[in-house]
């Protein structure tokens, strides 16, 4: 009996329907995943931005304590920006911080100049909370107790 060899040829690669359903199946997912991205982004700029004030106000507070010299953080909630004040023979402006257009102050309580005052030991002169809100109606507060301590508590 005569044995007859087949040689199979070997597929590789992909077809054109694998491919064009790996296609489809990524771009589903990024669609899922920018309509996530929208969805939470600002929450992520309201906690990036609180982040950064009370980072600014342990700044401050480092740098009274470091120099003996008062230093603060005012609020200006008519032109929707916070500077970093340094409060020596005469106040100066460090920085001024712009707030991005879709987060305002909500509200700003115990700080009577809407101004956190550090003294020589760390303490605040007032203390105090600084809320802020976003256009999505999300809100965050920076509260500083009398000691210094600054904590964020989100709503």
């Amino acid at each position: 009996m005569l044995k007859i060899k087949h040689y199979a040829f070997s597929r590789t690669g992909f077809t054109l329907l694998e491919l064009l359903v790996v296609i489809s199946i990524f771009v589903i997912a990024a669609g899922i995943s920018w309509g996530a991205f929208r969805t939470l982004s600002p929450s992520w700029r309201l906690a990036g931005l609180v982040r950064d004030i009370v980072t600014d106000i342990r700044y401050a507070q480092q740098q009274t304590v470091t120099e003996q010299i008062g230093y603060g953080v005012y609020f200006s909630t008519n032109t929707n920006e916070y500077w970093i004040v340094r409060h020596g023979e005469t106040d100066e402006i460090l920085r001024k911080k712009p707030l991005p257009q879709d987060i305002t102050f909500s509200e700003i309580v115990g700080l009577s100049s809407n101004e956190v005052i550090f003294n020589p030991y760390g303490a605040v002169k007032e203390a105090g909370s600084v809320s802020l809100i976003n256009a999505s109606g999300k809100k965050e507060t920076i509260e500083i107790r009398p000691s210094g301590f600054v904590r964020i508590e989100a709503d």
